[in-house]
């Protein structure tokens, strides 16, 4: 799937004026039932599914940028769009600066590896530098289109066993970090990723009877291993990025980054 086969110009609006979120939301659902029909999902349907998302947190994730997104159980593809705010719109973002941004996403109900992909592919073309203005910028929907999907990250490639794939194990043991690692890890179109819950060293021999008290220092509360297998291609950027977060760490402590080439593969992975 290629987000370009979602994103249509009569999908794109820009609306003057200034907005509260409830109209940022209904101006959504009304492009959207035009789209899909309302024997599909009626304008309300679609408004109160984007509502219980919003209920959960904000979509408004900051830097005028929000991303409403819901997945509706009878709608069979994607309906991809954005809508511009250039007055701004009241949207409780995270970093309470007014959304002038606004892309979305209605997914099916079925397809929920696919929209968490690309959720990640909007917010990763949205989040690179000068993206946002250069794609602000452009006054028809046609031009925003292709503006956006000049940024949009290559589609991705069916998996062949002669294709390199590199593995990364990232322990981590910090919680921020661990998320803008998973962040990121989501970006790459084609891996696949897998955490587990570890135990510090420190608290599990401590837990031991056999070591009494002898080991009284606290060890870390948070620690994640994560597991992902990407294409060579992608793995050694990935692997600059990480870097990148682990420098801004004191010490450079409570993250590890290996990476090995794999000489075999086979198989996937559900997400």
């Amino acid at each position: 799937m290629d987000i370009s086969d979602y994103i249509s110009t009569e999908m794109i609006e820009i609306k003057s004026g200034h907005y509260t979120k409830d109209e940022v939301l209904e101006d959504i659902a009304e492009l959207v039932v035009n789209k899909i029909g309302v024997e599909t999902h009626t304008k309300h349907e679609i408004l109160r599914k984007l509502r219980e998302r919003e209920e959960l947190g904000s979509t408004g994730f900051g830097n005028y940028i929000a991303i409403p997104h819901c997945a509706m159980p009878s709608t069979e593809d994607f309906v991809i769009g954005f809508i511009l705010y250039p007055d701004g719109a009241d949207f409780d973002s995270m970093d309470e600066k007014p959304v002038k941004f606004v892309a979305f996403i209605i997914a099916p109900e079925k397809k929920k590896n696919q929209h968490i992909r690309f959720l990640s592919e909007v917010s990763g073309v949205l989040r690179q530098p000068g993206a946002l203005d250069d794609i602000s910028s452009k006054l028809n929907s046609v031009a925003i289109r292709e503006k956006f999907l000049k940024y949009a990250l290559p589609g991705s490639k069916d998996k062949k066993q002669k294709e390199e794939y590199s593995q990364l194990q990232i322990f981590c043991q910090n919680e921020q970090k661990f998320y803008e690692i998973i962040n990121l890890l989501s970006e790459i179109n084609e891996r696949d990723i897998s955490v587990i819950d570890g135990t510090d060293a420190k608290n599990y021999i401590g837990s031991k009877a056999f070591f009494g008290n002898l080991w009284k220092d606290k060890g870390a509360k948070f620690n994640k291993i994560i597991f992902a297998v990407v294409p060579t291609e992608f793995a050694n950027d990935a692997v600059r990025k990480i870097n990148n977060i682990i420098g801004t760490l004191p010490d450079r402590k409570g993250i590890m980054l290996i990476m090995q080439r794999i000489d075999f593969i086979n198989g996937y992975l559900k997400d």
